[in-house]
């Protein structure tokens, strides 16, 4: 009678998929490459059926071991969520927690919520990665991240999403720039004279879409690569920009000579906080946003304290 296959045999498997490369899975699992290949072989044993063609120094999964790959992963992630739940129970907001940022919200206020973190969690480690929204889901589906803090809209539909807080946005210029004469309806300003970041950053699009900026004509080919970028060419009296309050309230524009106009109440970005709807730690996740969320209102209000 054929054995069940074991969690480490199907750890080494998800690391050969992963790495593509027997040599580097092994190094990856902190075993040898004779130990990992003789598991796996073990593995196709007790299925009764061969999930990697080997010839030579080559390979590749077969269709059988494809979905053997996504059946292992999913076992993976329950096993881990089984612990992750059995933890939070004993030690709420514990251990090791890997909180991913965009980086036009962890440039403003990483620092400060570390700090905050250190002193409502003295027994969670946090670890903070900045990175694109896209790469931060990727790593949020693949357990590289445990939570990831976005700003919305964005497709978020596989995840559990949690608002922190409303982040509203402010037109800004020089002091000196001739914006024209009604500066409220911002489809009104000059031809070229917005300046936003590359697409890359879905700041641009929150922009474009809380403010209702319809005129393309209005913005600028130019994309910048960061918020100071597109200071530079507001304090050059080139054009203007949009800000969220975060940013602001962060002193983005202190000792420049700069005017802020608000915008219309209902223009916004939410920031958000994600998380795997299958993980084990909900309620330790839960938990963190209830706690995080005044101190995000706090930092995106128009009037800190």
């Amino acid at each position: 009678m054929n054995h069940l296959p074991s969690i480490k045999q199907l750890q080494y498997l998800l690391a050969v998929h992963q790495h593509q490369h027997f040599g580097r899975a092994a190094s990856a699992c902190f075993i040898g490459q004779s130990t990992l290949s003789s598991a796996i072989q073990t593995l196709e044993e007790n299925l009764g059926c061969q999930l990697i063609e080997r010839e030579n120094r080559s390979f590749m999964f077969t269709a059988i071991g494809e979905e053997v790959v996504e059946k292992a992963r999913k076992i993976i992630d329950d096993t881990m969520s089984l612990k992750e739940l059995t933890q939070s129970f004993l030690s709420p907001l514990s251990g090791t927690l890997t909180l991913g940022m965009i980086p036009t919200i962890a440039s403003f206020i990483a620092a400060d919520l570390y700090c905050f973190c250190q002193q409502e969690f003295p027994q969670l480690e946090l670890v903070l990665i900045e990175d694109t929204s896209e790469r931060l889901l990727d790593k949020l589906e693949k357990g590289q991240v445990d939570l990831a803090i976005l700003a919305l809209p964005f497709n978020t539909d596989k995840y559990h999403t949690q608002v922190l807080s409303h982040d509203r946005f402010s037109l800004v210029m020089h002091e000196k720039y001739d914006a024209g004469q009604d500066i409220h309806d911002f489809n009104l300003l000059p031809k070229s004279s917005v300046f936003l970041l590359e697409r890359e950053h879905c700041l641009s699009d929150h922009a474009i879409s809380a403010c209702n900026l319809t005129q393309d004509q209005c913005i600028n080919p130019f994309e910048a690569a960061s918020l100071h970028t597109l200071l530079t060419m507001v304090e050059n009296q080139l054009g203007v920009t949009f800000l969220p309050q975060l940013a602001i309230n962060a002193g983005i524009l202190n000792h420049k000579p700069m005017r802020v106009v608000p915008a219309k109440d209902d223009a916004y970005r939410d920031i958000g906080l994600l998380w795997r709807k299958t993980t084990g730690r909900i309620r330790d996740f839960r938990l963190f946003s209830e706690k995080i969320g005044p101190f995000f209102q706090k930092k995106c209000t128009l009037e800190p304290k």
